[in-house]
């Protein structure tokens, strides 16, 4: 017996366990380990249909990517066609989604992408590589809710709804989908689950942000470090999904405090299995960053990290992204991009040595650049949604 036949007579439990391994490191791996051949296929789950409602198959390590000349997914110039990153490689996939021809893109986390179609309003959430689509409440219940909850209703146009800072997808043992949204422009959170039924519709917390605030999510959570004033050490709070069948949010949980020696910008970046919190040094005239490991300031531990895994941050205002420097050939790892201090350029900031590199010549000011360069086109990617 070949060694190819030796593969293909695994026990079918031997194979399964090897599958969910490959399934651990990422989605479209999976794919070709089950197109091996016809016993491995048989003997592992077909993601197709589970895409959603298994979290497992939820495909984390990719991000939608702008293409060249600024064209962000959805552009009519691009016909459907959209293109994913993988943090981890580096590798590109171009691939058509029809509904991306006719819809809006809301938001992206873990992989997932939230859509509007603008003619009727419905929102969906669809899984990029299974096709799977999950059905959620028309976005005007959510223009009604907060109508109906708030006297400030008024100032608001139906684009204030379409600003999401945060999104975040969890999903009960009973495949319930639930997905949480923060509203950049009224600070508020907003929920919704697929759940059948007449009076399905978005519902708004009652309680709102302090305006100074980022955002992150993870593991179906959110997560927001903010300022109630000017002069107040930043907090960290921790927004958890509605109980079965709950109709209301709970408030956010007070969990940290960040230590008063960071200054802002402020950035929240899921780094791994760690949340990170970035800011600048208080010393006078200091380019300094500082990073925190959220798990660290829990414990009340205020000491700054020295290294990030070997990563690369890409902290920006509209959101922040963990890289891995294999995909990143360019920049060495334990590394932090963004804009730098008094300054209108990309800079690379070294965590270990604590010096700053310019990334790029371009210049920040005014539009975004061309999107030629991958470190702009990864720093920009939630840019322009």
């Amino acid at each position: 017996m070949d060694d190819a036949s030796r593969w293909a007579c695994l026990f079918p439990d031997l194979v399964r366990l090897i599958g969910w391994r490959v399934l651990a490191g990422d989605l479209l791996d999976y794919v070709r380990f089950r197109a091996v051949c016809p016993l491995w296929r048989s003997s592992t789950v077909c993601p197709l249909g589970r895409g959603l409602v298994d979290e497992r198959f939820h495909p984390r390590l990719w991000v939608l990517l702008p293409e060249g000349r600024a064209l962000f997914p959805g552009h009519s110039e691009l016909r459907g066609y959209v293109r994913f990153f993988n943090l981890s490689t580096g590798l590109s996939v171009r691939a058509r989604l029809p509904l991306f021809e006719d819809h809006r893109i809301l938001d992206s986390v873990d992989g997932l992408v939230l859509l509007l179609q603008e003619r009727d309003g419905a929102v969906r959430l669809l899984h990029p590589f299974t096709g799977d689509i999950a059905e959620l409440p028309p976005l005007s219940t959510l223009v009604s809710d907060v109508a109906a909850k708030s006297k400030l209703s008024s100032i608001w146009d139906l684009s204030d709804f379409r600003k999401i800072s945060a999104t975040s997808v969890s999903v009960s043992s009973d495949g319930l989908i639930t997905v949480m949204i923060l509203l950049s422009m009224i600070c508020h959170v907003a929920f919704a689950t697929t759940s059948g039924g007449s009076d399905r519709q978005w519902t708004v917390s009652s309680w709102s942000l302090s305006p100074m605030w980022r955002s992150v999510s993870f593991q179906g959570r959110l997560y927001i470090l903010q300022r109630s004033c000017y002069n107040s050490d930043p907090q960290i709070l921790q927004i958890d999904p509605p109980h079965h069948n709950k109709e209301i949010l709970s408030p956010p949980k007070l969990i940290a405090t960040c230590p008063g020696k960071i200054q802002p910008p402020y950035h929240l970046i899921q780094c791994d299995s760690d949340v990170l919190a970035i800011g600048c040094s208080d010393k006078p005239n200091s380019l300094h960053l500082l990073v925190y490991r959220l798990a660290d300031l829990i414990l009340n531990k205020f000491t700054p990290v020295e290294s990030i895994g070997g990563n690369v941050l890409f902290a920006n205002i509209d959101r922040s992204l963990s890289v891995s420097a294999r995909a990143l050939p360019t920049i060495v790892g334990d590394t932090i991009v963004k804009l730098k201090p008094r300054d209108i350029h990309l800079g690379e900031y070294h965590l270990k040595g604590g010096t700053w590199l310019r990334t790029t010549d371009e210049s920040t000011c005014g539009l975004e650049p061309s999107h030629s360069n991958l470190i702009h086109r990864i720093f920009w990617c939630h840019h322009n949604r």
